[in-house]
């Protein structure tokens, strides 16, 4: 009897994610959305790589989640965009901060740096294929 109530909740947050992943890609994102989101990486990756090493896991762990929720966006803003590659790249550093959640969830902060360092790798291969850097020093989307 009490698997019944456990299913049917199962089953509702199923159906959130569904619909919130939907309504993620069918959002009209903007090229500013891309800039707020990846202005938010910087300070988190730092902040989480940080209480990595210091082994804080409540702060490494409150970073990993968020970056994990960033880089759910921002692979939605590349799916949005038709921009293949990129969304992969960027649900890679989502499964990055993910898989770096739950080795700070097992007190194994070696394992977080690892995925910590991976997903700082995905972090690079996208900006070298995806953006330029303007005349006036500012970072963009390659048209």
């Amino acid at each position: 009897m009490k698997r019944i109530p456990l299913l049917i909740a199962l089953g509702a947050a199923v159906m959130v994610a569904t619909v919130s992943v939907t309504a993620q890609t069918q959002k009209s994102w903007a090229d500013e959305d891309l800039d707020k989101l990846m202005k938010e990486v910087g300070p988190a990756s730092g902040a989480m790589r940080k209480a990595i090493d210091g082994q804080n896991a409540e702060l490494a762990k409150t970073n990993a989640t968020k970056l994990n929720g960033v880089f759910t966006d921002v692979a939605a803003f590349w799916t949005a965009r038709n921009v293949k590659e990129a969304a992969e790249i960027a649900g890679e550093a989502a499964k990055h901060a993910k898989a770096a959640e739950g080795a700070i969830d097992a007190k194994d902060f070696t394992k977080a740096a690892e995925h910590a360092k991976l997903l700082q790798g995905a972090c690079a291969s996208c900006h070298g294929k995806f953006r330029d850097k303007g005349p006036d020093g500012m970072y963009r989307i390659k048209p």
